[in-house]
């Protein structure tokens, strides 16, 4: 496969699921800062940590539409949720031949709506059914994507992209909770993570801070935790070169294997020692240098003479 179809691919994959976890996030964002106006603003400083981007200036005035027009709409940043899907449809152009017709009309479709889109038109009443629509459409490319495509090498990037930005995007969660933090925060995690009624069937209707950051971190089969994304990176990888399971070919499947070594071996009291943010912080570090390690591998720069 050429160097920059795989390219495209993995970047849109990445870009449409950026595009879901925000909207997510801030639907999520908005209906608990409703529950709980006591620390509302703190949680939308949050959200724009997680999103990395800068708080407006605006901020203060009116939360939730400030952060609708900065994290969805503005195109200016490449961070936000518009910005993500544009990408992706200009990745998925480039690559339209190894698309199915319906994978295609998938991220088209999403890109007219987003683009048909503006604070004022959604406005107040509208927003969490324009965000769901985002989620559901986003979710979709996933489906389609696994059922239409054939699962050759193309299939993989895609793969790879998607569970890299998913495992980036929960430890930057998790990487704005304390220690401290009250059962409600952590309720808004698990929302923020599509992770509510998986972990009460796995935990029992458990509410405590640790086992809930013990599942979004550890479980083997939920598909956002950052254990199960890295196992599915590290497959795809493995996959694409050949190399046996266990082993490495290059310096992307040495950080993935290092980053599932050190999540299988981990336990729920190690996590506890570690801290929330701090174990965040360090998982988001080597997820960043095993994106960087695929980039460098299967993307290089060629200079030009």
């Amino acid at each position: 496969m050429l160097s920059r179809v795989a390219e495209s691919l993995y970047w849109m994959a990445r870009n449409v699921e950026r595009a879901e976890d925000l909207a997510r996030l801030i639907d999520v964002t908005a209906m608990r800062a409703v529950d709980h106006a006591d620390d509302a603003g703190e949680r939308w400083l949050s959200a724009y940590n997680i999103a990395g981007m800068d708080v407006p200036e605006s901020h203060g005035l009116s939360a939730r539409s400030t952060a609708l027009e900065a994290i969805v709409f503005d195109v200016d940043s490449r961070l936000s949720v518009a910005a993500c899907v544009r990408i992706a449809r200009q990745n998925a152009v480039g690559v339209r031949a190894e698309l199915t017709t319906e994978v295609w009309e998938c991220v088209n479709g999403l890109y007219l709506f987003v683009e048909a889109q503006s604070p004022r038109a959604v406005g107040p009443d509208g927003v969490s059914t324009f965000l769901r629509s985002i989620r559901d459409t986003a979710q979709a490319f996933g489906g389609l994507c696994d059922a239409t495509l054939a699962h050759d090498d193309a299939w993989e990037f895609l793969r790879i992209g998607r569970s890299i930005e998913r495992a980036r995007m929960t430890s930057r969660v998790l990487r704005e909770i304390r220690d401290d933090d009250g059962p409600h925060v952590w309720q808004l995690v698990l929302e923020a993570c599509c992770a509510t009624a998986p972990f009460a069937r796995a935990r029992s209707q458990s509410s405590d801070p640790a086992e809930a950051l013990a599942f979004l971190a550890l479980s083997p089969v939920f598909p956002r935790s950052l254990r199960f994304c890295a196992r599915q990176i590290d497959r795809a990888l493995h996959r694409l070169s050949g190399a046996p399971a266990g082993t490495f070919a290059d310096t992307s499947e040495r950080a993935s294997g290092r980053i599932c070594a050190s999540l299988d071996f981990a336990g729920q009291a190690d996590l506890a020692r570690e801290g929330t943010s701090e174990f965040a912080d360090r998982i988001g570090a080597q997820i960043d240098e095993l994106g960087s390690s695929i980039v460098s591998t299967y993307f290089p720069r060629v200079p030009v003479r």
